[in-house]
């Protein structure tokens, strides 16, 4: 296994859901991880074309796009990159209690 930290780009625009994605990565002690946050698609463009992540985690509820086009959009600018997809539909739930 590699020493070399997994670059981590999280794109996510409800910072309480940033904190704990943040907060559960450094609670591996197994792997590092570097992660880069952006709370917009245009700004998670713009890292895709000059940085190198290893993994995209990724809202697809965000402020300047939705669902398929939010998916879209980030593949077509790095194909190759796996993404995984956050769960907001718990903490919208879980603002009317359930």
């Amino acid at each position: 296994m590699s020493n070399r930290p997994i670059e981590v780009l999280l794109v996510e625009d409800n910072p309480g859901d940033a904190r704990l994605v943040r907060e559960s990565l450094a609670e591996v002690r197994s792997r590092r991880f570097n992660l880069t946050h952006v709370d917009r698609l245009e700004d998670a463009i713009r890292r895709l074309e000059r940085d190198e992540y290893d993994v995209v985690l990724l809202d697809l509820l965000l402020q300047d796009s939705q669902r398929l086009g939010t998916l879209m959009e980030i593949h077509s600018q790095a194909p190759k990159v796996p993404l995984s997809f956050l769960p907001a539909w718990q903490t919208k739930l879980s603002a009317f209690g359930h």
